[in-house]
């Protein structure tokens, strides 16, 4: 009978650097947060659905969605979780809360950090607002998170 090979690890890194392209939809939507800190989604002509974040077609109808429009920095939190490990799997001293935020006057919302919150303190439903970076730099680390509306 054949003894069970164990499995073992290996220990390492791999450092790649890259750049993509964020497309049309999501420069647009980049510049709009860093130049002005205002939350842009594009509107399906034929549904009227506003997707945010924003794409330059409609995926349920299959058109263009050419018209911009604001959408509000507050919404609903849809869910949320919280992590007391960091990406390397190191101990936070403090966890990070994520959570989805349907915005107002769109049909869609963004996975993004929660703050000013205790994980208790947060209810399915309740009001949130963006809170924006001093300084932007076109990304989406440009809302520096999401805190419960005041």
């Amino acid at each position: 009978m054949e003894s069970q090979v164990q499995p073992i690890t290996i220990a390492g890194s791999i450092h790649i650097d890259y750049q993509w392209t964020a497309g049309i939809a999501g420069s647009r939507f980049f510049q709009e947060l860093r130049d002005n800190a205002r939350i842009m989604g594009t509107r399906c002509p034929k549904c009227g659905r506003v997707l945010v974040p924003p794409r330059i077609f409609c995926e349920e109808c299959f058109v263009d969605a050419e018209e911009w429009v604001e959408v509000s920095s507050k919404g609903r939190l849809i869910t949320f979780g919280e992590t007391y490990l960091s990406t390397d799997g190191t101990l936070l001293d403090k966890p990070w809360i994520l959570g989805i935020v349907k915005l107002d006057g769109a049909d869609g919302g963004l996975i993004h950090y929660i703050g000013e919150a205790n994980p208790e303190d947060l209810k399915i439903g309740m009001q949130m607002e963006a809170v924006f970076s001093e300084e932007r730099q076109g990304n989406i680390l440009d809302i520096k998170y999401f805190r419960p509306a005041r």
